[in-house]
Order: structure tokens, then C-alpha cells, then sequence
């Protein structure tokens, strides 16, 4: 999600073993199958276990250049309408490709990771919405924060066949600031279980625009107007066919017409955030509103939960007994009719929850909150390493769940374990530990739940690493005794195996190589995730081989990461601040610590937050690595057995250092691109650095810089700022001294990110480019473009690996795991105009389709 939601370590002992500075170490929950105890970032049971998100979105809102204001979000959905009507003949269903047609991708996961019969837990992406059918129990819909709505038709609890996964909503314009389709909540009708409803743009990360309707089970969609500035979605609440409530960061807005239009209600004041909202009747209803903590991101205060009794046209705030100041709150309502429970965010300690519960017996008028009693495995109070801390991070944890026939049966997840309650808040009980200590696991960080609509119902939980089922949410939980360090999965209590082929992970970096040995390592891929640490799918007669099946082996957010182009045993991988590791054995065992020289590794003041690595192109040994701090460049010629710094003669060092990557015609040729929207260049390996001339319309952000293979007097440069009005891409052919703008070129949509370029080494002037809507590519050194290969969804592609040989692609993409192209023979080149187009804005428009041949 996720950058991913860090877990903050200040750990001596962890220090020493990876070789990092004494500085706060995050550490992500993982979802480990055989070695979940283990990894790197949790086998220190001095570890602590909360999140670093607060920095983390700030890390993104500096790369990135801030946050997207709505006008700058609507721009890019209408270049996205745009690109969906060009490329995509069957309906927005498949997006085709120019030149080369026949060449599709194919969806590498990761599907799965490494499992055994006492751990046969499976992660995907963060869910923040899960739709359960009301006749059919085998029908499931799952939201993501970027991946967009998967539907699930074969969710039959009671099999031990896989499920299947299938995205719905990659017909949807790319409206959002950094990923594919963020979600922020997903809702059915009321009075027809084919009709549903989504908003876009997740609560903390990606923002976006829009408010869809599905009347046939998410086949087809149609955009809703009236959505105000909203570019968070919070919670949406359909009363009737006719009424919808849809939470936003721009307050609660109202349809009448079945979520065609919406009209933007006062409650409360303007300014305000719509949280949870619920219903005791289609008419009587319950909604929390707060307001944004000054310098946080997600961090509230000001909370008031109020009442309306006439479907939300007007609105009555409600009293509250017991806690006397509140942010966010989530709410969740029994079956009574009258009964409601609600988590909330102690706003008289930042970032902390309320040990206890508010209720209400009457509707939502008045409410009391019911604490929660001081004792160890309590609310918040969790038993096992690492738990002393629970329930922070409270603007971002919420999970509430009450039993469809028990209103004082209240399930709650938060941080870092699921509790319950049976007897309306009196007494809790742990149910769950992150990572597996002392209680069975299930990944950490909560944020949705729905019940099963079956005769015995299931809880099915949605947190950072997708979905978790509690299969009996009845069944009383012992602690395991002190000492017992990894407790084995119990499926018949908690099951997190139906994440099998749901691939919403967010990739940032991947590593590969066409390398000889061992044989087969071209199959080898390390992928950097948010969320989910550096994945390895390996050779080397693991039986990972050409599977999608990638295991995870260091901790923490994935980000850089390479594969020696020589030796495919030879792999790095990283997490924040310069945390750098190594695998000699082509990832099999866990990787070692392999920041040695590096100074600034671990010390966030002087570190990048996402640690970035580069191959020293010009090195036939393979073994040259290039990464760098906030203003240093560091270089290793025995890949990472130590580092140097290189000189930095004539580098601002007002300047920070966004990127770097190395000529492969000259070995002492290297560049950097930097803040303030400008670059550096040496040519002696650091002896003098000079800087890049202008880049004409730079909006800043620069994000990517590339020597063409053949000549290093030929450079790339990307950008992703979020600005419709600025360039992204510019290639220079006098070694930086001057700047010709390449997007905006014939084929390549103006105004979206550009997260990565690179030239075919074979043939040094066909360009790809990974933006915000796939890959383009350009045969003729950037003067013309077409969208590369078909079958991609329209997804931000983060990085790109081209084969030495010419023979395969692969792409990181965020929200949509890792995607691999082999590249077919030159087949006739389609230019393809606009044809039906599944969503518009407002509704379906028809376009006349011509077929014209571009050669």
C-alpha cells in the first residue's frame, strides 16, 4: 500500500545484525509461510510493531511534489478516457498495443508464496472493502487500495479448491495521483445484490476522482456527477434503489437517484471528513465526521457522530458520554435495530485508540463509552512480542464487526491483532498475533470486515495483506504459553489461504537477468513490494521456476533491487534508508546484511527513505552497483561486499538525489537526477560533476535518468510531477547541456507521470516508457509513441527490465504485481481509433471504429 505501513523498530540488537546506524529501523508485518518467525524483520523479539505511515506518505508527497489537487486528477481521467477509447476495441475489456499486436503480457503474481501444512498462509494487497452476496454465498467482491474490485464466483468456504480471482474494473479511467484504481469502499444495493456501488480514491494513500455504478455485477460501469472535491473515498451507504450516502474527505454527499448524482450535505460545517455511516432502517442512520489533524496526514480530531431519521437529508449531532474528545470512529450496527458499537481514535493522545467501545441502544442519539478492563490479552493491551504498542497508529487501523445474531458479540482489529469481545465490552480476548507469537497469524493492520450471509456465519477481515477469514468466530482462544515463538495456523479458526491468485500487490522495483548460470536463472525475479517486502521468485530446483510463486526474504517495504547480469545467484534487495541485503545462493536462504561502508544506511536525517540501486552498466565483471544517499553517490565494484563513496566535486549539496544509472559505453560516466527538478553528470567517476541544462516546461519531481546504450552522449530524463500542464520526458543528445521535450509526441498522452525510461540494448533507439498508464513505447528514438503490447491494464508501471538478448520484458507495476512480455516476431502494425467505450463520463457513449493500417 502501499509505500508500505512500516513497522517502527528502535533495536539495537537488529542494528548489529544488519549492519545499520542507531536510528529508527521500520520493520513491515509480513506474511511468512515456513520462516514467518525468521525474516530479518521479525525473528528480534525486542522488535516493536507499529506503523511508520505517518512518514511514509510524507516520503510520497515529497516524491511526488505534494498531493493531487482535484483539477489536476480530473485532467488525467479525461487523457486516460482518451487512451481507453484508442486502445481498447472490445469495450475497454482488453487494451490493445501498436506495433506489435500479438505480443501480450502475462500476469507473473505474485499469486502465492511458499507454504507448508502448519503455515499455508497466502498475502495479497491492502483490501479496504468486502462485499458479501445475499443468496449466494460463493460470490465475494474485495476492493483494493490500488489494484481496483475483484469478483470471486467459486468463495465456497467448505472446499479446499483454489478460488478464483477476476479484476472488474480495468475498463475504469486512471484518475488517481500515483497507482491504478484505488478504492476507498465498495457497497451493494439494497434491493438488487447486481447493482454496486464504488468510490475511488483510497483514505491515506492515492487520491483520485470519481463515484461509479455497476446494475450487473461490475461488468460494466457508469460515472456519477456531482462529486464535489473529493478525492478520498471513506464509506458509501445505499438505504434504498433510490438513496446512497458516500463518505468523502470533502464531506458527505447525497444521491436520490441511485448514485447517478450526488449533492454535497453540511454536516456538521463545511471542511470535514465523512467517516463510517450506518443504518438502524433505510430511514434512521448514523455517520461520524471529524476533521484532519494540523500536520498529519491521518490523524483526526474534532470527531462528532450524528443522526439523521429521514435518509440524510437533514442531520441531528448526537451525545456522547465517557470520552471526551475523538477523531475518526468506525461504527458498526446490530441487527436490533437500534444497537451500534464504535471504534474510536482517542484524540486526546495523538494517535492512539480508545481502550473500549462507544455504544448505543437508541438509533445513534446518545452514546456511551464502555471501557475496556486493564488486563494482559485485553483490548489493545495484546499478549506477545512486540504487542505493548497496539492500538496506535489510530487514524489508520479500524476494523468492527458486531455478530448478525449477537449484538454484544463485537469483533476489532486495529494494529497488530484481532480481539472480541462476548459479553458488550466487559472482557476482551486476543484472537490473533502479527506475525504468529503466542496466537495463531493474521497480517497486521485492519481496516474492513463483512459477514458471510450463510447459516452459520464467517467474519471476513480485510488488512494489509488482503483477506483474512475468523472461519469460527465463536471459539474461545487460549494463550500460548511464554516461550512457544511461532504458533502453528489453525484454518478451521483463522484462514488466510484465499488470497491464492489475487495479485493487487504494489510493486516499486524489480530485478532480473539473462545470465548463464545457473542455468535457468532468467526465470529468477526479485520484486520489491509495498507492504510485503522483497519477493524472490527463484531457480535453482526450488520448483519456483517459471511459477508465480514468489517468496518472501527480507522484511520491511521492497524497494531496489538487482540481479547480477552474470550470476543469477548473486541478487540485492533493500528496504528504507540504504538497508541493503544480499543473496549468494539465488535467494533460497535469507539475505544478509550488505550496506558495509555505506554511512548514511539506516539514519533517516541523511538516507533516502526508498533505497534505490543501479548496475554499473560498463562493467563486463557485472559486479559494478551503483546507490547513493540524500548527497552522496556510493559505488561498489564486488557487488555490495563493500561500499565507496565516490568524490562529489562540484555536486550542490543543497540538492537531495532522487535517481542515478550509469552509461554502458563509458565506465566513468554517471548521473544523478535531483530535487529541484534538475540533474548532474561526471564523467572522471565523481573527480568533477556538472549540471544538466534546463529541461523546458519541468514541473519538477524528476523521477528517472538514462544513457542510451550505444552513446552516452544520448540522455533520458523523467518526471512525475503531478501537473497536466508540464513535460515528463526530455532526451538530450549533447550529454545534457540541452533538452528536447519527447512526451506530447505523437502517440504519447501529454501530462502523465513517467516513473522509468530505457532503450532496447539490441536496438539502441526503440524506447519503453513505464508511466501511469502502462508502457509506450517509440521506435524511432522518441519522435513517435504507441502503447506496448496488449493485455496491461491501464496500471503505473514503476520499473522495466529489458532482456540483454532482446527476449522478454518485465514490468513492476503499482497495484498489479509483476508482468512479463516475450517478445514475438514483427507482425503489421494496427492504429486503432476510438471505438465503444465501456465508461464515460455521465454514462456510454458510441464512437464510429475504423481500423487503419500505420505502415
Amino acid at each position: 500500500m502501499g509505500l508500505s505501513f512500516l513497522r517502527r523498530s528502535i533495536v539495537l540488537a537488529i542494528q548489529l545484525a544488519i549492519g545499520v546506524g542507531l536510528c529508527p529501523v521500520p520493520v513491515e508485518a509480513q506474511n511468512p509461510a515456513e520462516h514467518r518467525a525468521t525474516l530479518p524483520a521479525r525473528k528480534n523479539g525486542k522488535l516493536r510493531g507499529q506503523d511508520l505511515a505517518q512518514e511514509r506518505i510524507e516520503a510520497s508527497r515529497i516524491w511526488f511534489g505534494g498531493e493531487a489537487s482535484p483539477a489536476y486528477l480530473d485532467a488525467k481521467a479525461r487523457l486516460s478516457r482518451q487512451e481507453l477509447e484508442r486502445w481498447s476495441p472490445q469495450g475497454g475489456k482488453v487494451l490493445q498495443a501498436a506495433p506489435s499486436a500479438s505480443a501480450t503480457w502475462t500476469n507473473l503474481g505474485p499469486k502465492a508464496n511458499l507454504i507448508s501444512t502448519s503455515y499455508p498462509d497466502i498475502d495479497s494487497g491492502r483490501l479496504n472493502a468486502i462485499v458479501t452476496h445475499p443468496t449466494n454465498p460463493s460470490l465475494l467482491y474485495i476492493a483494493t487500495a490500488t489494484g481496483g474490485v475483484f469478483k470471486c464466483t467459486n468463495a465456497d468456504l467448505t472446499s479446499a479448491s483454489d478460488w478464483t480471482w477476476t479484476p472488474i474494473t480495468d475498463s475504469l479511467p486512471n484518475s488517481s495521483s500515483s497507482g491504478n484504481i484505488p478504492v476507498g469502499a465498495m457497497a451493494m444495493s439494497p434491493t438488487d445484490p447486481n447493482t454496486l456501488y464504488i468510490g475511488l480514491g483510497d483514505f491515506v494513500d492515492d487520491t483520485a476522482r470519481g463515484f461509479y455504478r455497476s446494475t450487473d455485477g461490475g461488468d460494466t460501469w457508469t460515472e456519477a456527477t456531482g462529486i464535489g472535491a473529493a478525492t478520498r473515498t471513506t464509506c458509501i451507504l445505499p438505504l434504498s434503489a433510490s438513496v446512497v450516502l458516500w463518505g468523502t474527505n470533502d464531506g458527505l454527499k447525497r444521491s436520490t437517484d441511485g448514485g447517478q448524482t450526488f449533492t454535497t450535505m453540511n454536516v456538521g460545517g463545511t471542511g470535514n471528513w465523512a467517516w463510517s455511516a450506518i443504518a438502524f432502517s433505510p430511514t434512521e442512520v448514523a455517520i461520524v465526521r471529524s476533521t484532519l489533524r494540523t500536520g498529519y496526514r491521518f490523524y483526526f480530531q474534532s470527531g462528532g457522530i450524528y443522526w439523521s431519521g429521514d435518509a440524510g437529508a437533514t442531520w441531528t449531532l448526537g451525545s456522547v458520554t465517557g470520552l471526551a474528545s475523538f477523531g475518526r470512529v468506525s461504527l458498526a450496527a446490530a441487527s436490533d435495530g437500534s444497537t451500534a458499537w464504535g471504534l474510536a481514535e482517542d484524540a486526546s493522545v495523538t494517535g492512539s485508540m480508545a481502550k473500549g467501545l462507544l455504544k448505543t441502544t437508541d438509533k445513534g442519539h446518545t452514546w456511551t463509552f464502555v471501557a475496556a478492563p486493564t488486563i494482559s490479552g485485553g483490548l489493545f493491551q495484546g499478549i506477545g512480542n512486540q504487542m505493548t504498542g497496539d492500538g496506535s497508529q489510530a487514524g489508520y487501523n479500524h476494523a468492527i464487526a458486531v455478530h448478525p445474531s449477537n449484538a454484544n458479540q463485537v469483533t476489532v482489529g486495529a494494529n497488530l491483532a484481532l480481539y472480541r469481545t462476548d459479553d458488550g465490552g466487559l472482557s476482551w480476548n486476543q484472537l490473533t498475533h502479527w506475525y504468529g507469537n503466542r496466537h495463531v497469524y493474521a497480517h497486521a493492520d485492519f481496516h474492513c470486515t463483512a459477514w458471510s450471509q450463510t447459516s452459520s456465519p464467517v467474519l471476513f477481515v480485510g488488512n494489509d495483506g488482503g483477506l483474512c477469514i475468523l472461519r469460527n468466530p465463536a471459539i474461545a482462544v487460549a494463550s500460548i504459553p511464554t516461550g512457544v515463538s511461532s504458533v502453528p495456523s489453525d484454518i478451521t479458526f483463522i484462514d488466510n489461504r484465499r488470497n491464492k491468485g489475487l495479485v493487487s500487490h504494489q510493486a516499486y522495483h524489480l530485478g532480473s537477468t539473462t545470465a548463464a548460470t545457473p542455468s535457468g536463472a532468467k526465470n529468477s525475479i526479485t520484486l520489491g513490494l509495498q507492504d510485503n517486502g522483497t519477493r524472490v521468485r527463484q531457480d535453482m530446483g526450488s520448483g519456483l521456476a517459471l511459477s508465480s510463486t514468489f517468496e518472501d526474504q527480507i522484511g520491511g517495504d521492497g524497494f531496489g533491487t538487482v540481479i547480477h547480469p552474470l550470476d543469477g545467484n548473486l541478487m540485492l534487495g533493500s528496504y528504507y534508508y540504504d538497508a541493503i541485503l544480499k543473496s549468494t545462493n539465488g535467494g533460497i536462504t535469507a539475505f544478509v546484511s550488505a550496506a558495509t561502508g555505506i554511512t548514511e544506511s539506516g539514519v533517516s536525517a541523511s538516507a533516502p527513505f526508498s533505497t534505490r540501486l543501479a548496475l554499473g552498466e560498463a562493467d563486463a565483471t557485472g559486479n559494478t552497483v551503483y546507490t547513493f544517499a540524500n548527497t552522496v553517490v556510493y559505488k561498489t565494484v564486488n557487488f555490495a561486499t563493500s561500499w565507496t563513496a565516490m568524490p562529489m566535486t562540484g555536486f550542490l549539496a543543497s540538492y537531495t538525489i532522487r535517481q542515478i544509472n550509469a552509461a554502458k559505453s563509458d565506465p566513468n560516466t554517471v548521473a544523478v537526477v535531483t530535487s529541484s527538478g534538475s540533474g548532474f553528470k561526471t564523467t572522471n567517476a565523481g573527480g568533477a560533476w556538472t549540471q544538466f541544462g534546463a529541461m523546458p516546461n519541468n514541473g519538477l519531481s524528476m523521477s528517472y535518468v538514462w544513457f542510451d546504450t550505444s552513446n552516452a552522449q544520448i540522455i533520458y530524463v523523467s518526471s512525475v510531477a503531478l501537473s497536466s500542464t508540464s513535460n515528463h520526458l526530455w532526451k538530450s543528445t549533447d550529454g545534457g547541456t540541452t533538452w528536447t521535450a519527447l512526451d506530447g509526441n505523437p502517440g504519447f498522452p501529454f501530462g502523465i507521470p513517467v516513473h522509468v525510461i530505457k532503450n532496447d540494448p539490441s536496438t539502441p533507439t526503440t524506447l519503453l516508457a513505464g508511466t501511469d498508464f502502462g508502457v509506450y513505447q517509440s521506435t524511432n528514438g522518441g519522435a513517435t509513441w504507441a502503447r506496448y503490447g496488449q493485455g496491461l491494464p491501464m496500471v503505473s508501471v514503476r520499473d522495466l527490465y529489458i532482456a540483454a538478448d532482446g527476449s522478454f520484458v518485465r514490468v513492476a507495476t503499482y497495484g498489479r504485481g509483476v508482468w512479463e512480455l516475450v517478445t514475438a516476431a514483427a507482425v503489421p502494425s494496427v492504429a486503432l481509433s476510438p471505438t465503444t467505450a465501456t465508461v464515460v463520463h455521465g454514462g456510454t457513449q458510441t464512437f464510429t471504429p475504423t481500423v487503419t493500417s500505420d505502415t
